[in-house]
């Protein structure tokens, strides 16, 4: 009885000083930012506000509606500042800016860097000069091939599950759903998903996975422990990503947050991601070393333009894998997605650009040819309106202000501070 109350009296005394500490700073105001208003009640105090928004998966949807009710500057945490205004993009992200990469970065970062999350100015320019040519317009043209093939495997797919009513309710459909759901529907979000994966592993690691034909997004692989094991790669990178995604806007609580919570389940997804991109990589490098010329996005890693080996260490390659697995994918399916929606809700807007696109094609394509179609001004118009209202990556960009501060929007911003501007709203902004 004595220790629960020890225990009990030790958890109220640590309470009472989180709380009372959070308050003391914010009275104190030592940056001056009690000046903006705060996203909620408790922003201003604390950064569990937006850590809850994001665990609903509507964080970007808050942030909107506080940027609608208080205007263009809004405090969505203790030290974090949101501005809906164009030039505050310019001062943010734009060329010569003196931000840096805010500490966002480092908590999710593992012992090697990958091109999004590097923050080292210079080691960020020798992997944007490794990379420049598989980023590149013509770079990504070469490929154009395989996103093709993809394209038909998947028109294959979509034609069975129009024709055939037993073959919707086979195990090609997202497990979660229940069958009776699926019942004269086809699940398209489910379908971006594996093409995205199914074509960016193709392109970037020459691994031929044919999900697409197999209906599902399982990979087989084998971990350093030598044990093989088979899960859904959406999966890995769904749920890794969504229990990161409720921590991450609080970087100082972040590594106790994830111990603490290192029971749940979605942290083996976790596991499974990264055992994940380091098989793709071990594949590829033994491929690499067997003497096979591929032509891939990792040919860029593993050489020079002139056929020298780069010899970059194994974490850096793994980490390149991980990000080109994760934002090569998502984002992609997400974009495709969301575009066949607002066609589908607008179909006045799917005729006239049926019309467009069958204007330029043959009547034996199957596919459209890059170049056919890289001009038209309503597919273009289409997509951009798309990636307007519904943009594939919601996420805030943070960045933290130089030591000595800046001025952001007229405002004098201290230094070390998150600064950010968020996409859905500014695509939503009349002034833009």
């Amino acid at each position: 009885m004595l220790a629960l109350t020890a225990v009990c009296g030790f958890i109220a005394v640590g309470t009472f000083y989180l709380i009372s500490n959070h308050v003391l700073e914010y009275f104190r105001d030592r940056k001056g930012l009690r000046r903006f208003p705060g996203m909620t009640v408790i922003a201003p105090f604390t950064n569990l506000s937006y850590m809850f928004e994001a665990s609903k998966g509507r964080r970007y949807k808050s942030v909107h509606e506080a940027h609608k009710k208080y205007g263009p500057i809004v405090r969505v945490g203790p030290n974090s500042i949101s501005f809906n205004h164009i030039q505050a993009v310019k001062d943010i992200y734009g060329h010569g800016s003196p931000v840096r990469k805010d500490e966002f970065y480092d908590v999710l970062a593992g012992t090697h860097r990958h091109l999004a999350d590097v923050a080292d100015r210079d080691e960020h320019s020798r992997k944007r000069r490794v990379l420049a040519g598989a980023y590149s317009q013509v770079g990504l043209e070469h490929w154009e091939h395989i996103v093709a093939d993809r394209t038909r495997a998947l028109i294959s797919q979509y034609d069975r599950l129009c024709e055939s009513p037993t073959y919707r309710h086979t195990p090609h459909r997202d497990p979660q759903i229940n069958s009776d759901q699926l019942k004269d529907f086809i699940n398209h979000r489910f379908w971006m998903g594996i093409f995205a994966e199914d074509a960016i592993t193709q392109i970037g690691l020459s691994a031929d996975l044919r999900m697409i034909e197999a209906g599902n997004d399982d990979v087989e692989i084998t971990d350093l422990s030598g044990k093989v094991s088979r899960f859904s790669y959406r999966e890995a990178l769904w749920y890794s990503h969504r229990i990161q995604s409720c921590m991450v806007w609080s970087p100082k609580w972040f590594k106790f947050l994830a111990r603490w919570t290192s029971w749940h389940p979605w942290w083996r997804h976790n596991d499974n991601y990264t055992n994940m991109c380091i098989y793709f990589v071990q594949q590829r490098l033994k491929r690499y070393e067997a003497g096979e010329k591929l032509d891939d996005f990792y040919t860029y890693l593993l050489e020079d333009k002139y056929g020298k080996a780069n010899f970059y260490p194994m974490g850096e390659l793994i980490a390149e894998c991980s990000i080109m697995c994760n934002a090569g994918s998502d984002t992609t399916a997400t974009a495709l997605t969301n575009v066949l929606y607002w066609l589908l809700k607008n179909p006045e807007c799917l005729t006239k650009l049926r019309e467009e696109v069958d204007a330029v094609l043959d009547p034996t394509d199957s596919v459209a040819a890059y170049d056919r179609v890289r001009h038209l001004p309503y597919l273009r118009a289409c997509l951009d309106e798309s990636m307007r209202l519904t943009p594939p990556n919601t996420m805030n960009v943070p960045r933290l202000t130089p030591e000595e501060g800046m001025q952001i929007m007229g405002e004098w911003i201290p230094g070390n501070t998150t600064v950010h501007s968020p996409p859905y709203s500014m695509h939503r902004n009349e002034a833009v």
